[in-house]
């Protein structure tokens, strides 16, 4: 009856099992195998080998030289900055980038996360209606609220800086945006499709953020 380790879950025979040394080895190897350091000379070769990873898997790529972790769903650069497309939704109707651009990158370090957005609208944007959320490039951890994000956005009528503010609650995958909405007031007021500073979005305005918040 095979017995395991008590911390690392490790295989390990008993004297009343049968002696099959190969045996027994490659099972403790096959035990430790996942929980080492992998390494794969790129990440498709990874994803070739590992066809069913488990959360906590740590591998070395070769090219571009970094080591990655696997969450449950994704692996995960550590300390690299990945490319990720936000989301960009509005409470009443829904906008549509068109021929502007919105990317954003992110670098996870442990349980942090720092993440920059930038939205260039474009001729064929369309703005939507009602307040404006984006999508953060993992779910947050406890109290994702937390965290304020800062940002500008640059329209015809000036540069305005707003605060952003995610979820209150664990897993928050989004965050809204908070600034004036007119030049004559300073009240933090929710943004949206009308635009700041009293200045409705045109081709050409941006929008950028940037923020650090711990990752669940």
């Amino acid at each position: 009856m095979t017995l395991y380790t008590p911390l690392g879950k490790l295989p390990y025979p008993q004297p009343a099992d049968t002696a099959n040394l190969p045996l027994h080895l490659q099972s403790l190897a096959e035990g430790i195998d996942g929980r080492t350091i992998l390494r794969y000379d790129t990440a498709t070769d990874r994803d070739t080998a590992v066809t069913t990873p488990v959360a906590g898997m740590v591998a070395w790529l070769t090219t571009p030289g970094t080591l990655s972790y696997y969450t449950g769903s994704a692996w995960i650069a550590l300390g690299v900055w990945n490319t990720y497309t936000p989301t960009w939704t509005a409470t009443t109707t829904n906008p549509s980038i068109g021929d502007g651009t919105l990317t954003g990158k992110y670098a996870v370090v442990g349980k942090v996360c720092h993440f920059t957005t930038l939205v260039t609208f474009g001729a064929s944007t369309t703005y939507g209606s009602g307040s404006y959320s984006f999508g953060l490039p993992a779910p947050s951890g406890a109290m994702g609220g937390l965290p304020q994000f800062q940002g500008v956005a640059a329209v015809s009528g000036g540069r305005a800086l707003i605060s952003c503010q995610p979820g209150a609650s664990t897993g928050a995958t989004t965050y809204t945006l908070w600034g004036p909405n007119s030049a004559s007031s300073s009240t933090a007021t929710q943004l949206g499709s009308g635009g700041v500073l009293g200045t409705a979005y045109v081709s050409g305005n941006v929008i950028r953020i940037g923020g650090t918040y711990e990752v669940a």
